[in-house]
């Protein structure tokens, strides 16, 4: 039996799916939480075969929690579910060590043959998840930029970003510089509009 644990704020999304497994006699549900603190305590803690993890969750994001299971574990599969775009951020997160990706539009079938298909050792990405978003300007940042890009278009001061991240608040300023660079934005309200048009934050 598979052990899995649901990392979600949606109190909706956890229970439908948790009813889904809970139905399905080779898989067990064995926690859910709704933010990534204690999500990554409970990972690290019971260390399931998969966790399913939101993107936008409190506390601690998505990516970086997904950097931080990595750390410390290999071989926990994780299945991103997100709203957020799939040609947009699936790339992303395959980079920073997730095994799959679906999109919160997708039928709750996809994501059980997503789940079965990451538990078996494969991995599950869109095919857009290789396609380049060089025409948006996207490809040209990092994992990295696209966090900070979402912590600063939220309105999080780089004191915070930097303690949320492991970083000096030093390296928070240079990655700014470095994202309006590369995207020609002039101010924050320019980073913000960004973010926004691309999906980046809700």
């Amino acid at each position: 039996m598979k052990r899995i644990v649901i990392i979600d704020d949606h109190p909706i999304i956890r229970g439908t799916i948790g009813k889904v497994l809970r139905a399905d006699p080779e898989l067990e549900l064995i926690g859910e939480c709704g933010d990534g603190e204690d999500g990554l305590k409970m990972v690290l803690t019971e260390c399931p075969d998969l966790v399913i993890l939101d993107l936008d969750i409190p506390r601690l994001d998505g990516l970086s929690m997904i950097r931080r299971i990595r750390a410390h574990d290999t071989k926990i599969c994780i299945l991103v579910l997100s709203a957020k775009p799939e040609h947009v951020m699936a790339g992303y997160t395959r980079h920073a060590g997730a095994n799959g990706y679906v999109g919160k539009g997708r039928e709750i079938s996809e994501l059980i043959t997503a789940l079965k298909t990451v538990l078996f050792g494969y991995d599950c990405f869109p095919a857009e998840a290789s396609s380049s978003n060089a025409e948006s300007g996207l490809a040209l940042l990092s994992a990295r930029e696209v966090e900070v890009l979402q912590f600063l278009a939220r309105g999080v001061s780089n004191r915070d970003i930097a303690s949320r991240l492991y970083l000096s608040d030093k390296t928070v300023s240079t990655y700014k510089g470095r994202i309006q660079e590369k995207l020609g934005l002039s101010s924050l309200a320019a980073m913000i509009e960004f973010a926004s048009l691309h999906r980046l934050i809700d």
